[in-house]
């Protein structure tokens, strides 16, 4: 089979005259007849149809340079000339290919040229999109000025010039300039293709995102395989209105139809990254994800490189892999060719970013400063956070942290999490010149704000929850200088962020030195908790991981681990397990000075002085500038009495550092007590001199620290005990004047006191005031600040327990009370039992036991108990006996005097003379006092059981009546029922004999027609006697009643005179036999059972012929008669009685019925009665 061959690519050219040639556009690609072709069409004078074809093939062709000039050559030859006429039609045309020829030149041009491009450099004289769009301008104006000189209106402009304007409008940002010119368009022809595709890319851009959709749609239905693809569009519609599969599909559709669509491919690749991102994605999802969208997105990129958007996504996956050249390389591609405003501002920041990653400062700084020029209102996060790392890199943390804040005031606290963190550690770094009270406020809001963050991590539990944190919660750093922040304020904070910062750092399969450093802070941050045992428990674990360790780290950190849990088992209370890890790094490092110190801190509590002292030199001859050592060994001597050797070894660390603080405090206190403690007569005369010193001392630590709450201190102190001011030696003062004056200047210390109480954690500070309320003679509040202070040092300083009882014993015998001295009594045995052998403490002991036996032997038998009483004898036994013994005691020096130890104790002894008669005294008060008791209790239980007899009696008396109302409602109510029995039983009664009268006359009025006419003959009534009986009032019920029993009376009397042989027809009695009688009793029964059925189920009828009174009367009120009344009717009238038709009622029922039966009123079996009734009857 032979191949096809390609279709011909050959026109002709028609010239002047007819003369034709043919062309192969194929051919137009040779230089030399390109050059040719115009002298050839202007020679030929030819179409302006054959211009724009030629110019058309090659611009098909990618020879945008060819197009141009053959364009302009066609322009110069239908303009008007020398000799030849214009021809403003081709004109029109020509100017509007070569607009849309700059149009689409436009494209692929750049938007402007970076001069300072480091990677991606254009050559110079490369013409811009903002060239071409003042060349397409320009010839769209000469458009339309040869379209206005050929004389044709806006409804003959072409629509190649008027797209060309839409195209220009929308290229340069102008949409309010285009959609007036599609509307004109697509007015003119609706189904236009390239109107209705501005006219979706107008409504889009104006955020009409379903009007854009619907346009789409019909574009896709008017062509399908048109190009540009609409379902690019139709993806962009519904990937902003939320439907994303949709998006994907139209995308993907246009794809399969156009696999070298690189627009296609970008979105895919940018909705697959765009998605990759959303927390909800799993990790596996997300890295799939992210693999297609970077593979769509560099097929895009191939397929277009001048593309900003595949740029600025490519640049930002190659930064983070590291690629930073070729990254920056994209970024500077994506700035010189964006297509808008928002593709510059991103490319500007990403370029900027990627420079102060690769350490290049000065390159970065251009970049970020043209971010944020292209968009002076907004904020971009990326500059922002890129010019304040900038600025810390250089030092400049102040400028740092103002281009933070005035970010952060345009954010609305509603930064990314990135931001706050950059943020919070800029507050919390003190800045040269920040100012105390502002570094606090900054680092108290910094505290805050990481705080937050702390809490978005300690609660992150799914990779949703941690997807949202973008990798802050991988920075341990962050949470480790929360930690910093919170260790003075909270440590159970300051725990929680250590722990959190340990859980991202550590790796249980991999030993790493910073996390295990981070647990050696943790278990110091529980050990200062209190919280021991686990302190311990971390210092080992750390230092099992670190077993298998080798190197110069590992090694210093295990020294850490072992001192500090040294340290942790002396906090315990493990003294043996303390010195064998102190031990331990002696012997692998002999001159670690942390560890003898502690070695000599265990044996000078152990007693053991002397090698604490040996300890202490070791250290001071290894390391003698060492101002802690020294601070250390001042103290050691202070602890031992040594007070004169601790100031002239505390005056020698003034020679290493004579801006110390507290070298200065440890000399003033040393002043302060050498001038106090002084006994020989030389040292009494330097007194005033040492308490001057000790102030000097002091003003100068505050001269040096204005907030050293030690230095204050001493100088209340100073002025509590009148130390400041020198006394002439002459001078006399009254004891109530100097108790005057003491009280005063405790006043004023007090005040500094209680300022400094928030400065000084170590009770020092309530010792103090708890001196200054007593000598103020204030015992309570005195007590209060004793106990506080001793809860601080957790009850076993004995100095603060022996003010304490000193308090106690003031108050009990200002207030002669037992309990209070008893509470003194328990604090000197708390002190006695930490320091066995202090004589004073003792001798306080039985002082305060003599004066309880004192104070209770004076008081009323009424205000002690004969226990208190005996306990305080034995206490004053006990009391003598140790006075006995410390009087004699021939030791020396003692804290007390021998001779007023033995009177203590002969008074002790006059004291127990007088138990027997006390004890007597006490036995007799109590034995009446409880008689008194006794009696008052049986009296009290007489009254208790005449209460008790009285409610008993209420009780049943209540009980007695309530039955009583019981019986009397149960009889009325038996007798109600009775009542109702027999009210029920007579109206039934009545029943069944109106029942057998009605029979009765029933049977009288059949044997009456049945019999001879002469015989019985109707009778009239009188007009007269109706009359009356119809004026007839109602009668009351008791007289109903009585009409009632006189009508039954009279028809017995008529039946028992001589009526015995008359049945209740009026005729004779037939000897009946005694089975027909109960045939006909039984029948009778039954006729009545019926009849009152019937009377039951018959309503009331009015008699048409009731006069008009009558009617009155009922408009008035009702009138009733009884039953009774009716019988008596009945029976009056019964001989009278005409014999009538069966119409006998006259309202159409029969004479045997009743004409009402209606119900009764009132409950006395009266009922509505027709007047006419009975006469009828």
């Amino acid at each position: 089979m032979a191949e096809e061959l390609p279709p011909s690519r050959v026109v002709v050219i028609v010239g002047q005259g007819g003369i034709q040639t043919d062309l192969d556009l194929d051919s137009l690609g040779d230089a030399e007849i390109a050059d040719a072709i115009p002298y050839m069409l202007a020679d030929y004078s030819a179409e302006c149809k054959d211009w724009t074809l030629v110019a058309g093939e090659h611009w098909k062709q990618g020879r945008f340079q060819r197009a141009q000039e053959l364009l302009g050559k066609g322009i110069q030859f239908f303009a008007p000339g020398p000799g030849r006429q214009p021809d403003f039609v081709a004109l029109v045309n020509l100017h509007a290919m070569v607009a849309h020829l700059h149009l689409a030149m436009a494209r692929t041009a750049p938007r402007a040229i970076l001069p300072h491009a480091k990677y991606d450099q254009i050559p110079a004289g490369t013409l811009t999109k903002e060239n071409h769009y003042v060349e397409a301008a320009m010839n769209l104006n000469k458009a339309d000025s040869a379209l206005q000189a050929s004389g044709a209106g806006q409804e003959d402009e072409p629509v190649s010039l008027l797209m060309g304007k839409v195209i220009l409008h929308l290229a340069r940002g102008n949409p309010n300039l285009a959609h007036p010119l599609v509307e004109r368009l697509l007015g003119r022809q609706p189904n236009n293709l390239i109107a209705l595709t501005a006219q979706a890319r107008l409504q889009f851009a104006r955020r009409l995102h379903e009007a854009a959709l619907a346009t789409y749609q019909k574009l896709l239905s008017l062509s399908p395989d048109m190009n540009p693809d609409p379902r690019i569009g139709l993806g962009l519609c519904f990937w902003v209105l939320g439907d994303r599969v949709k998006a994907r599909a139209a995308w993907e559709r246009s794809l399969v139809r156009n696999p070298s669509s690189w627009v296609s491919l970008l979105l895919l690749g940018l909705a697959a990254l765009n998605t990759a991102r959303e927390p909800s994605v799993s990790r596996e999802d997300r890295l799939k994800l992210e693999s297609e969208g970077v593979a769509n997105v560099q097929r895009a990129f191939k397929l277009n490189n001048k593309s900003s958007a595949a740029a600025i996504a490519l640049a930002s996956v190659t930064g983070q892999g590291g690629q930073i050249p070729v990254a920056s390389k994209l970024a500077e591609r994506a700035i010189q060719y964006s297509d808008n405003k928002r593709h510059t501002i991103l490319a500007n920041a990403e370029r900027g970013r990627l420079g102060f990653v690769a350490g290049d400062v000065a390159d970065a700084g251009p970049y970020i400063a043209a971010a944020k020029g292209e968009d002076a209102a907004g904020v971009n996060i990326m500059a922002e956070l890129t010019l304040g790392q900038i600025a810390i890199k250089n030092g400049n943390l102040r400028e740092a942290l103002n281009f933070i804040e005035q970010t952060a005031k345009r954010l609305h606290g509603k930064g990314p999490l990135e931001y706050t963190v950059l943020h919070a550690s800029l507050l919390a770094y003190p800045h040269p010149g920040m100012q105390e009270d502002e570094l606090a406020r900054n680092r108290a809001t910094s505290r805050a704000m990481l705080s937050d963050v702390h809490t978005l991590v300690a609660n992150a539990s799914t990779d949703e929850d941690w997807a949202r944190l973008r990798g802050v919660g991988q920075d341990a750093d962050i949470f480790l200088d929360l930690a910093k922040m919170w260790q003075d304020e909270s440590l159970e904070k300051a725990i929680g962020a250590y722990q959190t910062a340990i859980a991202i750092a550590d790796d249980p399969e991999n030993v790493d030195l910073r996390a295990i450093k981070m647990s050696s802070n943790l278990g110091a941050l529980f050990e200062l908790q209190g919280n021991v045992e686990t302190a311990e428990r971390m210092y080992q674990e750390a230092i099992q991981r670190l077993s298998g360790e080798t190197g110069k780290d590992a090694e210093v950190m295990r020294t850490i681990l072992a001192f500090n849990l040294g340290r942790a088992n002396e906090d315990g209370g493990d003294v043996v397990a303390a010195s064998k890890w102190f031990r331990d790094v002696l012997r692998q490092h002999p001159e670690h000075t942390e560890s003898k110190v502690r070695l000599a801190a265990l044996a000078a509590a152990a007693g053991r002085n002397v090698d604490a002292h040996n300890l202490l030199k070791e250290c001071l001859k290894s390391d003698e500038a060492n101002l802690s050592l020294r601070a250390v060994y001042s103290h050691f001597l202070i602890s031992i009495g040594s007070y004169k050797e601790a100031l002239a070894f505390t005056t020698q660390t003034l020679k290493y550092d004579r801006a110390d603080v507290w070298t200065y405090c440890a000399l003033g206190w040393l002043h302060f007590t050498l001038g106090r403690e002084a006994k020989s007569s030389q040292e009494v005369a330097e007194r005033t001199k040492q308490y001057l010193r000790s102030a000097e001392a002091y003003e100068r630590a505050l001269s040096i620290d204005h907030n050293c709450a030690m230095a204050a201190q001493g100088l209340a102190i100073a002025l509590a005990e009148d130390t400041l001011a020198l006394k002439p030696q002459a001078a006399t003062v009254t004891p109530v004047d100097e108790a005057k004056s003491r009280i005063r200047l405790a006043g004023q210390a007090l005040s500094v006191f209680s300022r400094l109480n928030d400065s000084l954690a170590n009770g020092s500070v309530n010792v103090n005031i708890g001196h200054c309320y007593f000598a103020r003679g204030e015992e309570e509040k005195a007590i209060q600040a004793y106990e506080a202070a001793s809860n601080t040092m957790k009850g076993r300083n004995v100095s603060v327990l022996l003010y304490l009882a000193r308090a106690w014993y003031a108050y009990a015998t200002r207030e002669s009370n037992y309990s209070a001295m008893a509470k003194a009594l328990s604090y000197c045995q708390q002190a006695m039992h930490i320091q066995p052998s202090d004589r004073a403490i003792l001798y306080n002991i039985a002082m305060i036991q003599q004066k309880a036996a004192e104070m209770l032997l004076a008081l009323e038998p009424s205000k002690r108990t004969l226990d208190e009483l005996k306990a305080a004898l034995e206490q004053a036994q006990q009391a003598a006996n140790t006075f006995r013994t410390l009087a004699d005691d021939q030791t020396r020096p003692l804290p007390y005097d021998t001779d007023l130890a033995d009177q203590r104790a002969r008074y002790g002894d006059g004291l127990l003379r007088k138990a027997p008669e006390q004890l007597a005294r006490q036995e007799a008060y109590e034995g009446e006092a409880a008689t008194r008791v006794e009696e008052a209790r049986r009296l009290r239980a007489e009254e208790q059981e005449k209460i008790r007899a009285a409610e008993a009696k209420r009780l049943e008396e209540n009980a007695a009546k309530n039955a009583e109302l019981a019986e009397r409602r149960r009889l009325e109510q038996e007798r109600t029922r009775a009542t109702q029995e027999e009210i029920y039983q007579s109206r039934m009664e009545e029943e069944a004999k109106k029942a057998n009268k009605a029979e009765a006359r029933k049977r009288k009025k059949e044997a009456g027609e049945e019999g001879e006419e002469g015989d019985v003959k109707p009778r009239k009534r009188k007009e007269g006697a109706k009359k009356g009986r119809k004026g007839r009032k109602v009668r009351s019920k008791s007289e109903i009643s009585t009409a009632s029993e006189r009508g039954e009376s009279e028809e017995d009397e008529a039946r028992s005179s001589g009526a015995e042989d008359m049945d209740v027809d009026g005729e004779e009695k037939v000897k009946l036999s005694p089975e027909e009688e109960a045939r006909r009793k039984a029948e009778k029964a039954k006729n009545t059972l019926a009849m009152l059925k019937a009377r039951k189920k018959k309503s009331r009828k009015e008699d048409p012929d009731e006069d008009e009174d009558v009617g009155q009367a009922r408009k008035g009120g009702k009138q009733f008669k009884s039953k009774a009344f009716i019988e008596d009717s009945d029976d009056e009238d019964e001989d009278e009685a005409p014999a009538k038709e069966d119409d006998a009622n006259g309202d159409g029922t029969p004479a045997d019925t009743p004409a009402s039966d209606g119900p009764d009123e009132g409950g006395s079996g009266a009922r509505a009665v027709d007047p006419d009734e009975e006469d009828e009857e």
